[in-house]
């Protein structure tokens, strides 16, 4: 199955059991009514080498106004099956959550390079189908009910290689405010304006935890303004297998961070301190 691909060979057989066994809900926390949010599906948003790439829009019921929003970074490989956005519980828990907390969450088709997604070689997307779903969203935000100037990603496991990379680009300043769940990247320099939430799980494989350890090591060195939540009975993939108080709470932090640091006051305030020199 390509999404559990896209999330790393950890995560496959917890993801092939919930597409089984809970194909309404995949994250151990209580399920929002139903009503709480509305869906907009195969919504296009770009058009590559002869492929129409297609989104799916999270809504807030009760939102007046325009409000944050989460791209979740869902990597899939067209030439195996549907995307994360068709196939994925995952991720559809995920979004009906973030928009029952007041954020509009979109699910895109982003393509991987074939051949990527594995220990020896991590996920990598093909193209720009970011770039392409970010300049839409931007162009287009009123029409989805987004602040185009409060726009986070989340990503997590295997698709972190490709979405830490895009995001903390310079050049990628509409994006406000990045997620990364148990997974790492091959980054040397880290955006000192982008607020990034890194989640750890403390029971994960070694060499992850040490991939997060050397990295976030690395960001901090930078000054980057990057925040440290560490789950330490987590297990990779804990917001879907193991239940607790501490899932709940780390699952709470995730909406609150998207919601606070792409507010105004606090983007204002981590621009003063990117434009200070490190002593």
């Amino acid at each position: 199955m390509a999404v559990a691909r896209a999330l790393g060979c950890t995560l496959t057989l917890v993801l092939a059991a919930s597409a089984v066994a809970a194909q309404q809900w995949a994250l151990k926390v209580p399920e929002p009514p139903l009503d709480s949010c509305r869906v907009t599906k195969d919504v296009p948003f770009a058009t590559s080498d002869g492929a129409g790439l297609l989104m799916d829009v999270y809504r807030p019921s009760q939102s007046a106004g325009a409000r944050p929003a989460v791209i979740f970074y869902t990597l899939y490989w067209p030439a195996e099956g549907p995307s994360a956005r068709a196939s994925g519980d995952w991720f559809k828990s995920w979004a009906r959550l973030a928009a029952a907390n007041g954020l509009v969450a979109i699910i895109p088709d982003l393509r991987a390079e074939p051949g990527t997604g594995t220990a020896e070689r991590p996920a990598r997307a093909v193209g720009d189908d970011f770039q392409r779903l970010v300049a839409h969203l931007t162009a287009h935000a009123r029409e989805y009910g987004v602040d185009a100037e409060r726009i986070g990603v989340f990503a997590e496991s295997g698709s972190t290689w490709s979405a830490l990379v895009a995001v903390e680009d310079p050049a990628q300043t509409a994006i406000k405010a990045a997620v990364a769940y148990y997974g790492s990247a091959n980054i040397e320099t880290f955006r000192r304006d982008l607020p990034l939430l890194w989640v750890r799980a403390g029971l994960d494989s070694p060499r992850t935890n040490a991939d997060i350890a050397r990295l976030s090591t690395l960001a901090l060195s930078q000054n980057a303004p990057v925040t440290i939540v560490n789950h330490p009975a987590g297990r990779h993939g804990f917001e879907g297998r193991d239940e607790g108080a501490v899932t709940r709470d780390v699952i709470e932090q995730t909406l609150a961070f998207l919601e606070r640091a792409t507010a105004a006051d606090f983007q204002a305030a981590i621009r003063k301190g990117s434009e200070a020199p490190n002593r």
